[in-house]
């Protein structure tokens, strides 16, 4: 049941190949409103930065070992913060009165609400890669393995 949880090796493939892609994404959709004085896009292009940062440096996560030790301080770190901004999304979209305080729904509040859901999405697919990444690369590289181990863990 936990393995629903995890990427799949054809998944981590996917994005370590397109990484490059990924972070010139991110950094557009960083820019670019920024630069055009539009709001929608920053969150959501700093997590695909994000995410494309962490996958240049997974791209060898079958092979090198300690990287299980990156991946689990990395949760370690965004994990609390993503479980944070989560919480507080949810709670303005379902806050009762918050449309009365705000004025109502505009443009710039749903662009805002879309912009932070997509960016947790984004988030949520990179703490799944960071979680994978850090059993896979344990279970492949950890030191006390014997020789058979080694051989069933890479066919």
């Amino acid at each position: 049941m936990f393995r629903m949880f995890l990427m799949t090796e054809s998944q981590i493939d996917l994005l370590v190949r397109y990484r490059l892609v990924i972070v010139i994404a991110g950094l557009a959709m960083m820019v670019l409103p920024l630069a055009f004085g539009v709001g929608f896009g920053v969150f959501s292009g700093f997590t695909l930065f994000s995410l494309g940062v962490y996958c240049q440096k997974f791209r060898h996560w079958r092979r090198e070992p300690g990287l299980w030790m990156l991946a689990i301080l990395l949760i370690v770190t965004l994990g609390p913060g993503w479980v944070c901004f989560e919480t507080l999304h949810w709670q303005a979209v379902f806050r009762p009165g918050a449309k009365r305080a705000g004025g109502g729904v505009n443009w710039n509040r749903i662009r805002l609400s879309v912009d932070a859901g997509v960016a947790l999405l984004i988030f949520a697919k990179t703490m799944k890669l960071l979680i994978t990444v850090a059993i896979e690369n344990w279970k492949r590289t950890r030191p006390f393995q014997t020789d058979s181990e080694r051989v069933a863990i890479h066919e």
